[in-house]
């Protein structure tokens, strides 16, 4: 939790002799000063996508082609993918983690239900297109010495990732804390598991 102190000034009802910001009568009135602390701010949401996810993909695909009427003729194509690959989109994320403080190794990782961590295995700063926004991709090993990573049947797995940037900038946020839950099980398609 971060805590913000902010500086207000109030001032004294002459009839209640309440202290008040309320701006009726205003003048005429001694001012209280005071400091106001609050949690910070709301942060705005960061979406992560699974974006191994060969239905992901596809969808992304699709809607690049209904914003461009040029491309709509071609085919819709998802590979399998050697990792599992997660990605939070975005300028300022981007700007953040490609900037972070920290060894991002050590501060993003999954969760699984056993109470087991998955290390990040490598990171990707992918800056963005005309049709495509900046994103980073997260890549975790799907296999370790032949055995699999991830279980499909899984209840849950926890995404955690925490950054702070070495540079901040006026205006911007500098510090990415998220936690994202994902539900293996529900990550089905044709019964078939799609991570």
């Amino acid at each position: 939790m971060k805590v913000e102190g902010e500086f207000t000034s109030r001032h004294t009802d002459p009839q209640t002799g309440i202290v008040t910001d309320a701006p009726v009568n205003a003048n005429n009135t001694n001012p209280v000063p005071g400091i106001q602390i609050s949690r910070s701010k709301p942060q705005p949401s960061v979406p992560v996508i699974w974006w191994s996810s060969k239905t992901i993909r596809l969808a992304q695909q699709r809607l690049i082609q209904l914003r461009n009427p040029a491309l709509t003729g071609e085919p819709l194509r998802a590979d399998e993918l050697p990792d599992y690959v997660l990605v939070i989109e975005g300028s300022e994320p981007l700007r953040i983690l490609k900037d972070a403080k920290e060894d991002l190794r050590d501060s993003v990782f999954l969760e699984v239900t056993s109470g087991m961590t998955l290390d990040l295995g490598s990171l990707r700063f992918f800056e963005g297109t005309e049709q495509e926004e900046p994103r980073v991709e997260f890549h975790f090993p799907k296999q370790i010495e032949g055995r699999s990573t991830l279980d499909p049947d899984s209840e849950r797995i926890v995404f955690h990732c925490k950054a702070s940037a070495k540079t901040p900038r006026l205006g911007h946020g500098k510090t990415l804390a998220l936690r994202a839950e994902f539900h293996p099980r529900a990550m089905c398609v044709h019964g078939v598991p799609d991570l």
